[in-house]
């Protein structure tokens, strides 16, 4: 019912507060798309966990399934989300659950790469993704996609809107593996066949097509719309069949296949912003259906085979031992090609539909690029087909495994899923005028070309360029390989560990003055970057304030603690000298009229004192310094220099009073709200009580750790035992 109700057009809000005061929500939506991905999710999803079970056996460990079911409900986070940040916080998410599920099985070096591969490529374009949200959404001045769908005219108007949709886009690509990023998805194959199925075919690459979906209404006005969907699409269609042609293993053909049918939903909905998104369910449900299904007939032919190499399957007949097998690899490779009779066919029509649009030639360079591509798209399914079963001889007897070892659940849920594909062909009326597309007309016969134009013709060419590729496969496969982004995929795959390994080294190989050090550093470029940009105001008389005459005594005590700390060379004689530091800043506060904050520090600093001494007085006393002189002199410009980054932060804070000051407010609500006349306090027990109580609780954790130490330390210190006395002599 539900479905029913969205899908004729329907929506249900679910507003949720997030950050109110910055105008940012977390509220949910249920729409026409979003329904239906959260059938697709979970439908697919349940299937896959019950072939899972029979498929993986005691590899299905807890890990699995808790990561699994992870992955499941970031998935549904996104296509339920109404505002991008949620939605990214998702995103995300499946990053690193998809990440976990292809390395599944740790020891495998190519499924470790694997996983590299695939979060370093979905997580930068994650963060180009975060960075297109927030200027979009300060640009829009919401992050709600409802909100901004309906302020569509002035974003696109806006000439900076460019920038956050390359950004946009640039996520939906590296998810949806458009190219030139591509390569990461057949590199993430060594995954188990259930999870490439599930993530790699039916949910987590399909992230990308919605993320493109809400985007349609927001940008599909744009005039870059258009040229980038339609160019990156049709590019990845072309060049990731061409992949799939050329390739061996069945798991890589999939994953090609994949990629192309990707690419051209990509270009489908670039050509949706003039045509409309009609069939974009249809589009997106025959692909995850029969492709599902595919990878799940393939973990079940490596289990029946022993092999998924087409080099080793091409020579053997499995037709005569695996009749059903057969027929269920025959309909979702055909449904994969687009051929009559299946909701494949109607699918792919949809496409066609789209990119002729309303022009009058009716066939144009991407139409043409499409049909190029479904040509090499035929001949990579004729290769799923006749490559396992209709080899010259017969299968040897001493390959594969047993046939009561296979579980029937292998063959029957990628059946379940092939069904629809059989129906929806036979009668698209009854299943996507009253199911998938309800309210739109289709045809009632079969799923066949009603009329011959051009266009058809092209189609029937296609095809039979298609069959000419096969019959020619092998000679396009043993082709050199172009050079290309898998080559920088290599690189990051095994550079990131390389790098990763240097940095540990650099940063924190030499022991905790090193770490100290790098920390120091990064932290005062992130303070001196924007200072030096922004500039540093000039010092005047007015900016000392009252009592300037007085503030040289406190300075004075602060400098010769500081100095007196790195001089002195007892641990105690240390820590009094910094206390002396910090006496002194409580002296700073009473100057500028602040008692309430000078108390706090005094005795933050004291019980500071006490505790630390609780501690050291147990400690050996300190050896020579051994530093030589380089490394002094290194540690010495990195004190210097993060101690004048903090000055210059804290001297052009000082300078530069905000224009809306928050002491105003907290002064009118300190006795209506908190009952309170001391502004300080009310701040510090009411209006950010919570960060007063973690303080807090801080001290005390620290305060407890260091007692159960010191008696600790007691406790195991050997009593000193009495020696026996001493044999009395007598002198003779």
């Amino acid at each position: 019912p539900l479905w029913r109700e969205v899908a004729a057009g329907g929506r249900i809000d679910v507003p949720l507060e997030w950050f109110p005061s910055l105008g940012i929500g977390a509220g949910l939506a249920v729409d026409r798309l979003g329904a239906f991905f959260v059938l697709l999710v979970g439908g697919i999803g349940v299937g896959v966990v019950q072939y899972a079970r029979h498929y993986l056996g005691a590899k299905a460990t807890a890990s699995f399934w808790a990561t699994l079911l992870a992955f499941m409900g970031s998935m549904l986070g996104i296509v339920l989300s109404d505002s991008l940040l949620l939605l990214f916080v998702f995103w995300e998410l499946t990053t690193i659950t998809s990440a976990l599920l292809i390395a599944m099985d740790s020891e495998d070096a190519e499924a470790r790469r694997g996983a590299v591969q695939a979060f370093l490529v979905t997580g930068a374009g994650g963060l180009a993704m975060l960075a297109g949200i927030v200027l979009l959404g300060q640009m829009a001045g919401t992050y709600s996609l409802s909100g901004l769908a309906a302020r569509s005219d002035a974003v696109v108007a806006d000439p900076r809107h460019l920038l956050p949709l390359v950004l946009l886009l640039l996520g939906a690509f590296t998810k949806s593996a458009q190219f030139p990023f591509h390569f990461w998805l057949p590199a993430a194959m060594s995954a188990p066949a259930p999870v490439s199925a599930y993530l790699h075919s039916a949910t987590m690459v399909k992230a990308g097509i919605l993320l493109l979906a809400r985007l349609l209404p927001v940008f599909g006005a744009s005039p870059y719309w258009l040229p980038i969907l339609a160019t990156v699409g049709l590019a990845t269609f072309l060049a990731a069949g061409w992949s799939a042609v050329r390739a061996y293993d069945l798991k890589q053909l999939l994953a090609h296949s994949t990629v192309a049918y990707l690419g051209l939903l990509t270009a489908f909905y670039g050509y949706a912003a003039g045509a409309g998104a009609q069939g974009e369910v249809l589009a997106i449900a025959s692909h995850a259906l029969y492709k599902s299904s595919l990878f799940l007939l393939v973990g079940w032919l490596e289990k029946a085979t022993g092999t998924r190499d087409l080099s080793l399957l091409e020579a053997e007949r499995w037709f005569e031992r695996e009749r059903l097998a057969a027929v269920l690899f025959g309909v979702g490779a055909f449904a994969l090609a687009g051929v009559p009779l299946l909701l494949g066919f109607a699918a792919k029509e949809v496409f066609f539909a789209a990119a002729v649009g309303k022009m009058p030639d009716g066939v144009t360079p991407a139409v043409a690029a499409a049909l190029a591509g479904s040509a090499l798209a035929t001949a990579y399914a004729l290769k799923l087909v006749a490559g396992p079963f209709w080899g010259w001889r017969a299968p040897p007897a001493d390959r594969g495994y047993p046939r009561h070892k296979i579980s029937p659940w292998l063959l029957a849920v990628p059946a379940l899923f092939l069904v629809p594909q059989v129906v929806g062909g036979l009668f698209p009326a009854r299943v996507l005028g009253a199911f998938l597309e309800p309210g739109t007309p289709w045809p009632a016969g079969p799923a066949v070309w009603r009329y011959l134009d051009a266009v058809v013709a092209l189609k029937l060419l296609s095809f039979a360029a298609g069959i000419a590729l096969y019959l020619r496969w092998r000679s396009l496969a043993a082709l050199p390989a172009l050079p290309g982004p898998q080559r920088v995929s290599d690189g990051l795959a095994a550079g990131a560990p390389a790098f990763a390994g240097w940095l540990g080294r650099a940063v924190q190989a030499g022991g905790h003055p090193r770490y100290l050090a790098a920390t120091l550093l990064a932290g005062s470029a992130a303070v001196a970057v924007p200072l030096l940009a922004g500039g540093i105001p000039a010092p005047g008389p007015e900016a000392w304030g009252p009592g300037a005459a007085a503030v040289w005594l406190p300075a004075a005590a602060v400098a010769a603690g500081a100095v007196l700390t790195v001089r002195v060379r007892s641990r105690i004689s240390k820590l009094v000298a910094l206390a002396v530091v910090g006496y002194g800043m409580a002296v700073f506060y009473v100057l500028y009229r602040a008692p309430d904050l000078a108390l706090t520090q005094l005795l933050v600093e004291t019980v500071s004192l006490i505790l630390v001494l609780l501690v050291f007085r147990r400690l050996p006393r300190l050896g020579d310094d051994r530093r030589g002189p380089g490394r002094r002199a290194a540690h010495a410009l990195v004190a210097g220099a993060t101690g004048l980054a903090m000055a210059a932060l804290a001297w052009s804070a000082g300078s530069r009073p905000a224009p809306d000051p928050a002491g105003a407010a907290q002064l009118a609500l300190s006795v209506p709200e908190a009952k309170g006349r001391n502004a300080v306090n009310v701040i510090l027990v009411d209006f950010r009580g919570a960060d007063t109580l973690g303080e807090v609780a801080v001290l005390a954790v620290a305060a407890l750790g260091a007692v159960a130490l010191f008696r600790a330390g007691r406790r195991r210190r050997p009593r000193a035992r009495a020696e026996p006395p001493a044999p009395e002599t007598v002198e003779v």
